[in-house]
């Protein structure tokens, strides 16, 4: 087993209040931030895995207090880790505050739009941070950064997709990438009551119906993994082609994930799940090489990977879609699902 990224929540602190978050459950606690000696201590493991990234998260990581003394220390390591963050991009309306984090080292920036306007935001998020998400923008395009905007597609935004996206690039942005929400809540609802009410099959439809008018605005968009490759149809899986990203570190083992207490959790959506921890169950990373082995690790990342049907074996997209982010599987099967697109498709 060889990983190459390291992802690090810094903080459960956020200013935003996003209807769509997956760690709604861990709380917004002002004071859940990783210790900074133990984040050096991870970025110590990262320099001896001789990782490529390290990827901060939150919450949201730019109220990391150390931040920017994290990069200064990753810049000083001999072996070169690229930093990256994942950010609402409020702070980044600071120019300055911009100019610091790639200075010391930020190599890739990736901003979460929230809405296509004010009004939207507020809706979506709690608050208007649409003027600063747009500043954010200007600041970064006028930088030597590479940069992507984000969106997390739900019933409230994914008919203003365009207008959001034209926004961001009048103001700079280049390129863009789409995940369908994915719900972390374990519903009242199941199967068939549970798509009425969420209908994914809708979401995608709706989406497809916008391609036109989205590649007329920009060919530099792609489709984060989420749903799997049944969900949709011959026809929009060729319209997709090129289009939608590899699988997540779950299925592919390539990457781990660190929470701000230095324990390692399977993926973000699983915060509350506990594999292993940096400093007891192993210090280095010929000792974490041992843990991945051992049952408290293997049993829940072999659990994540079971496919949601047997069908899955035969699936000429198996290797690319390995059954979608385990997490849909929480509110309806497979068998649900497939049902559900008979019936929507005639």
């Amino acid at each position: 087993m060889k990983i190459d990224q390291c992802t690090v929540t810094l903080t459960r602190k956020c200013n935003l209040r996003c209807s769509f978050c997956y760690a709604k459950k861990a709380g917004y606690n002002e004071t859940s931030t990783i210790k900074y000696d133990d984040l050096k201590k991870i970025v110590d493991f990262c320099s001896d895995a001789k990782l490529k990234y390290i990827i901060f998260s939150g919450g949201e990581p730019t109220l990391y207090p150390k931040l920017i003394e994290i990069l200064k220390y990753i810049k000083n390591k001999q072996h070169k880790i690229l930093p990256t963050i994942a950010t609402n991009g409020i702070r980044l309306e600071d120019m300055d505050y911009c100019g610091s984090l790639i200075e010391n080292g930020i190599s890739y920036i990736d901003i979460s739009l929230k809405g296509k306007d004010s009004n939207e935001c507020c809706k979506i998020v709690g608050s208007d941070c649409y003027l600063q998400q747009i500043k954010a923008i200007r600041n970064l395009a006028a930088l030597s950064i590479d940069f992507t905007c984000s969106m997390v597609l739900t019933a409230y935004n994914i008919n203003s997709l365009c207008d959001t996206v034209r926004n961001a690039c009048n103001n700079g942005a280049k390129q863009f990438s789409f995940t369908f929400i994915i719900d972390n809540e374990q519903s009242k609802e199941r199967d068939k009551l549970y798509l009425i009410k969420n209908d994914p099959i809708a979401m995608i439809r709706s989406f497809f119906s916008q391609i036109d008018e989205l590649n007329s605005i920009t060919k530099e968009w792609w489709i984060e993994y989420s749903f799997p490759m049944c969900f949709y149809t011959q026809e929009q899986l060729s319209i997709l082609k090129g289009k939608l990203a590899y699988p997540c570190q779950v299925h592919t083992e390539r990457g781990i994930i660190f929470d701000i207490d230095m324990n390692l959790i399977p993926c973000s959506m699983y915060f509350e799940e506990k594999i292993g921890q940096l400093g007891v169950d192993f210090s280095s990373y010929k000792g974490f090489e041992e843990t991945v082995k051992k049952p408290i690790y293997r049993t829940k990342i072999d659990q994540l990977n079971r496919l949601p049907s047997l069908a899955c074996k035969q699936c000429e997209h198996l290797e690319s879609c390995y059954g979608g982010c385990p997490v849909i599987w929480k509110n309806y099967s497979f068998e649900a699902i497939t049902k559900f697109k008979e019936e929507y498709y005639g």
